[in-house]
């Protein structure tokens, strides 16, 4: 047997380990990785947890966390959006422009039409050339204000404004 030394990350505490000679060390086997934890904890956890990354300069380990989330909640374009912030602020922009192209697809979805804008233009300061993302982002906005328009018409409501 033989001793090493295991600090916590979190707490930054040091625990003396009694490892086997040749062999794996045993607090493997004992201690559950923080994957498989992450799976099974909360919406709320996760997002504990990743202010904790934040804070403390984690980035990996913050991507790591608003991709779970990303999984657990498919249809909200906020976390892509912010997965997208976080990947631009590391330097990986053609992940970035994925993100942000994602999370504009669903603001628009959603109907909100100038948060898909905003994110357009992000991707545009990054990449010019794809200016057909602010494009179809209009389109898809300028389309359900006609459908609007048109139920209006139809029923003879006609919005204040």
């Amino acid at each position: 047997m033989r001793e090493e030394l295991l600090m916590d990350a979190d707490s930054k505490t040091v625990f003396p380990l009694l490892l086997p000679d040749g062999g794996s060390p045993m607090w493997k086997q004992l201690i559950p990785d923080k994957t498989s934890r992450r799976r099974e904890s909360t919406t709320l956890d996760l997002r504990v947890e990743l202010n904790r990354a934040l804070e403390h300069g984690r980035m990996i380990e913050a991507l790591e966390i608003y991709e779970l989330v990303e999984e657990r909640k498919p249809d909200e374009p906020r976390w892509s959006h912010r997965k997208g912030d976080l990947l631009r602020r590391i330097g990986r922009e053609a992940d970035a422009l994925r993100a942000y192209e994602r999370a504009a697809h669903l603001y628009s979805a959603r109907g909100f039409d100038a948060r898909a804008a905003a994110t357009a233009k992000l991707m545009l300061a990054i990449d010019p050339s794809k200016g057909n993302v602010l494009e179809r982002v209009n389109r898809v906005a300028e389309r359900r204000l006609h459908r609007q328009h048109r139920v209006e018409i139809q029923l003879g409501v006609r919005r204040p404004g």
